[in-house]
């Protein structure tokens, strides 16, 4: 193992590697939670870590860089198969855009559909390590990898869900034996879960403090999607990665991953960070905007971008845009589901509502001027349209009236409904 202790990213005390889900102690205030991040000895990771070494190395998914996650004991990893995602280059929609090249990290692809498969990889194989029994989750895709990990760790999966979550989510959830507990608010959860890992001894896999605090090394996987970025693109960095953000876990996770090879002298520069945020929420943007020292509170409306919805983004986050000289930018819900629209005819790629943020925010800044075009630019999609069928079955007439089999009626039917001459 090459991991030295915890660190925290606000005032840079060091901890042991201990659980310790809420952020750091020495800096905790009432509104406030800096992050603690992962450690690792680079020194010693050098000597045996280049990407040669990188390159021979096949079919291991986000284990094939074990020397940079916060677990490096073979017995204790179970994979379903996760990471080593596609990156897609898409021509068609770079032309569209009028950005020089335009990659999407479909995130999809992972064996829960989701990102968050990296997360609950690295999440369960530590939560052994901890010697915990249950895992405790915050809804949506977390909960589904949660509960997907949990079945193939042993450990028992309880998730606190939403009742605007998908259907196709819950039922993921529950198939993999996930016990479902709903509440009224987003903030219920904090005190259940704390409970559930003071008392349970529970291994959370989402934060429950009202600064997003979480589980440091849960989120070290996410790392992994920016190492494979830079393999993918042949060691070479994209201009800006484009990550939909919520609570910013994945964001600061994805920008951790190019500092690391960065750290390394793998790669020789670093990317900027877009944080896209719904426009019913926008925490991080709202600060950025306003400048503000301290992370701006929000009151979430309602968006077909569920997965990103928070009150209040983490402090990682805030620092991944702030460190990668990025930005942060908020999208309306008929941009998202416009910007679905568009990818899927122009790339065959069908996104989920969230990921659909990513592709928005590409748009609306290459419009502006921010994005320039001869960038090269990298959107996550971090889980696939089919959990969110509920919001995109609303632009399509339903339902369709069978046709007789004649080729008259078969023609009138194209014309009247596709307006379609054939």
């Amino acid at each position: 193992m090459y991991e030295t202790g915890l660190k925290c990213l606000n005032c840079g005390k060091e901890y042991e590697l201990l659980r310790m889900f809420e952020g750091c102690i020495n800096c905790k205030e009432t509104d406030f939670s800096a992050n603690l991040v992962v450690e690792y000895d680079y020194e010693e990771i050098r000597k045996n870590l280049d990407r040669d070494t990188l390159e021979k190395r096949k079919r291991l998914g986000i284990w094939k860089y074990e020397e940079l996650l916060p677990i490096n004991s073979r017995e204790m990893k179970r994979s379903l198969g996760e990471g080593e995602t596609p990156l897609l280059e898409c021509s068609d929609l770079a032309k569209e855009l009028d950005i020089k090249k335009l990659f999407l990290k479909d995130e999809s692809r992972n064996p829960t559909h989701a990102h968050k498969a990296r997360l609950a990889s690295v999440g369960a194989t530590v939560a052994t390590r901890f010697g915990s029994k249950y895992v405790v989750a915050a809804g949506g895709n977390t909960a589904a990898a949660a509960a997907a990990y949990g079945a193939k760790y042993d450990l028992k999966t309880i998730s606190f869900e939403l009742k605007n979550e998908s259907e196709q989510t819950i039922l993921q959830t529950q198939a993999c034996g996930g016990r479902i507990v709903y509440l009224k608010r987003f903030e219920d959860r904090y005190d259940l879960m704390k409970n559930c890992v003071d008392r349970l001894k529970a291994h959370p896999f989402s934060s429950y403090t009202p600064s997003p605090a979480g589980d440091p090394y849960g989120q070290e996987g996410y790392k992994t999607i920016g190492y494979e970025i830079c393999q993918q693109l042949k060691w070479k960095v994209p201009d800006r990665v484009i990550v939909p953000t919520g609570q910013g876990f994945g964001l600061y996770g994805i920008w951790k991953g190019f500092v690391d090879f960065y750290e390394l002298g793998l790669i020789d520069s670093l990317p900027k960070m877009v944080a896209a945020e719904s426009a019913a929420c926008g925490s991080l943007t709202k600060t950025f905007l306003s400048k503000s020292k301290k992370i701006k509170e929000v009151v979430p409306g309602e968006t077909i971008a569920r997965h990103v919805v928070a009150p209040k983004v983490s402090y990682k986050a805030y620092r991944a845009i702030k460190d990668s000289d990025g930005t942060a930018t908020m999208v309306k819900d008929d941009e998202i589901m416009g910007a679905l629209m568009l990818v899927a005819r122009k790339e065959g790629i069908y996104a989920g509502t969230t990921s659909g943020t990513a592709l928005a925010a590409a748009k609306n800044l290459r419009d502006k001027g921010k994005i320039n075009r001869g960038e090269t630019v990298v959107c996550v999609i971090t889980a696939g349209g089919l959990k969110d069928s509920d919001h995109v079955a609303k632009i399509f007439p339903k339902p369709l009236e069978p046709v007789e089999g004649d080729w008259e009626a078969f023609r009138d039917f194209m014309k009247n409904q596709y307006n379609l001459l054939l």
